[in-house]
């Protein structure tokens, strides 16, 4: 009988050591199945805090990339709205030129005087319908335009993370020429001086969309270099390596192909202790 309780107690921690060795092994596939070394926390606790910490910075700074490009394309077409407005101010400051002259006549400075008008109304449609995302870009009359606007540059909140987006309005009453007109030579002289400030605030609201396109572009590979290294970072930390996964692969296949051969050879002898008490 004595036998008996030893010969079962052994079968029972062969048992357990069998099914050791296949949760070890069920483990083992787990991971080579994902590629990860931490799958759940029980795998590595600290390791695993750290990997989702990483992971969020990583996908802020993807986040990061997106704000970045869609502020650069902001930028290029205030910019590009920028260059026509230069172009029909340069405009209407020939045709101011013009009109200056006593050579002309009313009728002829009427006449100018019509273009003149027409500029300046496309230059007050261009300011309000120049726009990114619904917002305007030249009117000062959105976060994208009136000096209140912030580019969201980093993976935290506060300032060191954020650009501010400079003022931009360039609609004629800004810019001091709503009320111009030529149809004098007194007007003309005077349209001559104003256009001649309203070419200086759009050549600086240009040089403004060019530094901070510029600023972003720094902004954008500085993110990209932070993305990328705390990509390889997070990939060492939970990534699998398959060659030593391999080699305790293989240790625990041998580890429980023995204990299954154990088992069995453990119940033969079992049975033949049973036939020997029994008298068989």
């Amino acid at each position: 009988m004595a036998m008996l309780v030893v010969d079962k107690a052994s079968g029972l921690g062969l048992n357990q050591k069998i099914n050791e060795r296949q949760k070890a092994l069920s483990k083992i596939h787990e991971k080579m199945g994902t590629g990860k070394r931490i799958n759940r926390a029980q795998d590595d606790a600290s390791g695993l805090a750290v990997a989702k910490l990483l992971e969020s910075m990583s996908r802020g700074y993807k986040a990061n990339a997106i704000n970045i490009g869609d502020a650069m394309s902001a930028l290029n077409i205030g910019e590009g709205a920028t260059q026509g407005i230069s172009d029909m101010l340069n405009r209407m400051y020939e045709l101011s030129v013009q009109a200056s002259s006593d050579t002309l006549n009313s009728d002829n400075r009427k006449a100018l005087n019509m273009e003149f008008q027409q500029l300046k109304q496309e230059i007050d449609r261009q300011t309000k319908s120049t726009q990114f995302n619904t917002q305007d870009l030249l009117s000062g009359q959105s976060a994208l335009s009136d000096g209140t606007g912030k580019f969201q540059v980093g993976p935290n909140a506060g300032g060191p993370n954020q650009i501010d987006v400079a003022k931009s309005d360039l609609r004629p009453e800004a810019l001091g020429i709503m009320n111009m007109d030529i149809l004098s030579r007194e007007g003309a002289a005077a349209a001559m001086n104003g256009i001649s400030q309203a070419r200086e605030t759009v050549i600086e609201t240009r040089v403004n969309f060019g530094v901070q396109y510029n600023r972003l572009e720094h902004a954008y590979n500085n993110n990209e270099n932070m993305n990328i290294n705390t990509t390889a970072a997070l990939q060492l930390v939970e990534s699998l390596d398959f060659a030593q996964a391999a080699m305790d692969k293989a240790r625990e296949d041998i580890l429980n192909q023995s204990a299954l051969l154990a088992q069995r050879n453990f119940q033969d002898v079992s049975r033949n202790s049973m036939l020997a008490l029994l008298g068989n």
